[in-house]
Order: structure tokens, then sequence, then C-alpha cells
């Protein structure tokens, strides 16, 4: 089964660790971690993506910031 988590719950869950309820399983316990780890992880390594592209154009415009 391929782990997704829906961008608009990425949104919603962004800064908060999401309430698992008692008697959750732990492997269930442990995908939701994990799924939500790998997106904060993706949206980390887009926003420095988007900063490095910002500066390499900024740059080849010759403009320094």
């Amino acid at each position: 089964m391929n782990a997704h988590v829906n961008p608009v719950m990425v949104e919603a869950l962004r800064g908060h660790w999401p309430h698992i309820a008692p008697g959750t399983p732990p492997e269930e316990a442990q995908r939701v971690a994990a799924d939500l780890e790998h997106q904060q992880h993706r949206e980390a390594s887009r926003c420095h993506r988007a900063l490095a592209d910002q500066v390499q154009h900024n740059a080849h415009m010759g403009v320094w910031s």
C-alpha cells in the first residue's frame, strides 16, 4: 500500500503532531509519524530548491542579495 498524506492534511498538520488515539496499534502510529516526517522533509527540500533557483536566477540577471 502506498502511504500518502493529502497535501491539505499536510497544511492542516503543519507544526502539529497528529493526535494518535489511545489503543492505536504501534505499527499504525509509526506509519503516521513516518508519513508526516516524510512530508516535512519533502517540503523542506522544495523550499531549499526554490531558494537556490531564485538565487541562481538573480545572479544570472545581475542582482546580488
